[in-house]
């Protein structure tokens, strides 16, 4: 089961970079193209692109944000656990109380 969810995480993964480079692509090409009017096809498909990458990077923003914000929980949950009991006591301490 973990290597299919691997291995369409990978496929998912493989298909937004393509996406992403394929936009980014088709602007640089059609960037200075020769318009002709209001019904430019062009025109269209580079509003389009321009908003794909708009999303995704906003997305990837929101998702970069809440791995940096489950990094610094885990880390911060590790320091507490591994921090010393605020309460010590001479038993814990095992000290011998010897008269």
């Amino acid at each position: 089961m973990k290597k299919n969810s691997r291995g369409v995480a990978w496929i998912i993964l493989a298909v937004f970079c393509l996406v992403i480079f394929c936009s980014s692509a088709f602007i640089i090409l059609h960037a200075d193209h020769n318009c002709n009017g209001g019904d430019c096809r062009i025109c269209t498909e580079l509003a389009e692109c321009c908003e794909l990458l708009d999303t995704f990077g906003t997305a990837a923003a929101g998702t970069l944000t809440a791995a940096v914000m489950l990094c610094i929980a885990v880390l911060t949950e590790s320091i507490i656990i591994k921090s010393p009991a605020g309460h010590t006591t001479l038993i814990s301490l095992k000290v011998e109380l010897l008269d």
